[in-house]
């Protein structure tokens, strides 16, 4: 069967995130007046669905051929989407901040420049948007929904964690000879990194970047607190 090639920034990607980003915020502002127990019930929802998506990520490994090592959830968007989930039942903040940051950094990149091949109805097409969808759709309901958010303090932690997690994936790489937080190669479609040096050196212009987009993401709050003071 002839299968489309996923053409960036095409008609049916830019319809498709029109979709993804109006239902990551209608669904926060809709529930934001809505009651304590309905938000938690809405929020325990989610977090299933995450949960459910993580497992199904297991079982999609194999029903669509893909290395064997794509089985453990060990991408910077896995575990954003555990640890939103996490946090969307326990309310423990460094959750919330881990999700807050690698979730709207890597999930926000990974539905721009998506990394696949072929266009719906490819059987990958949706999974790999409904995922990355639910990750900022969870983040967002923290945040608009619960009135969570980070604090310049925070920002700091979740890079110390990140960098501690970085070289535990690494030598996770080298065992299993992966590919997880694209350390060991750039991803297969198209995206910033074909810009960048050829491996490992496109990680010495993917970690600045990284730490500058964590400080992007909280120039909102910074900026709202600016104005409060006045």
């Amino acid at each position: 069967m002839h299968q489309e090639p996923f053409q960036l920034f095409g008609i049916q990607h830019l319809v498709t995130l029109v979709f993804c980003f109006a239902l990551i915020l209608f669904i926060p502002v809709y529930f934001k007046k809505k009651s304590s127990e309905t938000k938690k019930m809405i929020g325990v929802s989610l977090s299933v669905l995450l949960l459910a998506h993580t497992f199904e990520q297991v079982l999609n490994t194999f029903s669509f051929n893909l290395n064997w090592q794509e089985a453990f959830p060990l991408h910077m968007c896995d575990l954003s989407a555990l640890s939103i989930a996490y946090y969307l039942i326990s309310r423990e903040k460094i959750y919330f901040n881990c999700a807050y940051f690698w979730g709207l950094g890597g999930a926000t990149m990974a539905l721009l420049t998506p990394d696949v091949d072929f266009a719906f109805p490819n059987p990958v097409f949706f999974p790999f948007f409904w995922a990355h969808t639910l990750i900022l759709l969870g983040v967002f309901y923290a945040v608009i929904t619960l009135g969570e958010r980070p604090f310049l303090k925070d920002v700091h932690k979740v890079i110390g964690v990140s960098v501690m997690l970085m070289v535990f994936i690494y030598f996770i790489n080298l065992l299993l000879g992966a590919n997880f937080w694209y350390l060991m190669d750039k991803p297969e479609g198209d995206s910033l990194m074909n810009f960048f040096p050829d491996p490992p050196f496109h990680m010495t212009i993917v970690v600045p970047i990284a730490i500058v987009i964590f400080y992007l993401l909280y120039v909102p709050f910074w900026i709202k607190d600016m104005v409060s003071k006045d």
